[in-house]
């Protein structure tokens, strides 16, 4: 449940974004504010609760490979797409969960059986026909970038959960986004600054897109004290498919029959990986 509801806030993302982008406002700004407001709202909340913020020496130490790790996602997908399609990206970002299988068996992690592994090839496939993939005009530093944020989502996956267990999951979440927020912060001028959005809808957008980084980060720092890394990583797939599903509700786009099919080949798969993982834990 938590796995599936941080995937959901995920994928509002997209779209609460486009329209922060329609009124003018810049993915630097968005990303530095997600950051910024997850360390003082959620650090607020820590605060009023009188929860510490303060962790084992190796936690926090792991905090900052898993804050590279979330920067490796932010900046190489954002930057994928001034070289490549918009549906190129997505599929190559979404190859993590066989990267995570991957990472996870040679590892030692944990132990993909043939199943499992069958789940994440399908899962996939249904990725690729769900966002109607295009190979046209693919340029390799937009494949570069993308596959370097697959990288860093599975390489958290793959080697965070160890470090969230027997601590406060909030207090890792801090830190990460801490460490994530000062190197934005001190690159913001290089990059040439940041533009806030105009008009209501835009600030409607930036709100929400902030909001929904919030909780989808908790959420998925919970979640993976809990499961697996291919689990997690499975699970995650349904960000994609909620995308385009509130793209077409909210934004209007079209949605073809062949990427509804992609949807329930893959939404079939996840079933099918949940139930089983579920099973095999009783």
């Amino acid at each position: 449940m938590l796995i599936a509801f941080s995937a959901v806030f995920f994928s509002l993302i997209t779209t609460f974004s486009k329209l922060a982008y329609q009124a003018d406002a810049t993915p630097l700004a968005l990303v530095w504010i997600r950051f910024a407001a997850f360390v003082v709202l959620v650090g607020g909340v820590q605060a009023l609760m009188r929860r510490p913020f303060r962790l084992p020496r190796r936690n926090l130490v792991a905090t900052l490979p898993m804050a590279v790790g979330m920067m490796m996602m932010s900046v190489g997908y954002l930057s994928s797409v001034v070289y490549i399609k918009v549906s190129l990206a997505v599929v190559l970002l979404y190859s993590f969960p066989l990267m995570v299988g991957i990472l996870a068996t040679v590892s030692g992690r944990e132990r993909i059986r043939p199943l499992k592994a069958l789940a994440l090839l399908v899962a996939f496939g249904g990725l690729v026909m769900a966002v109607g993939l295009d190979g046209g005009g693919l340029d390799w530093r937009g494949v570069a970038l993308a596959l370097v944020a697959a990288l860093g989502v599975a390489g958290t996956m793959t080697f965070g959960g160890p470090y969230l267990e027997g601590v406060d999951s909030l207090a890792v979440n801090i830190w990460t986004n801490l460490w994530m927020l000062l190197v934005m912060t001190a690159y913001l001028p290089i990059w040439g600054g940041a533009h806030l959005p105009t008009g209501t809808e835009g600030w409607i957008g930036l709100s929400g897109a902030t909001l929904c980084y919030i909780l989808g980060f908790v959420l998925l720092f919970a979640a993976m004290k809990l499961l697996p890394p291919s689990q997690t990583a499975v699970m995650m797939n349904i960000e994609p498919v909620v995308s385009t599903v509130a793209a077409t509700l909210a934004l209007g786009e079209m949605t073809g029959v062949l990427q509804w099919l992609g949807i329930t080949i893959m939404l079939t798969a996840l079933c099918f990986s949940a139930i089983s993982g579920v099973a095999r834990r009783a």
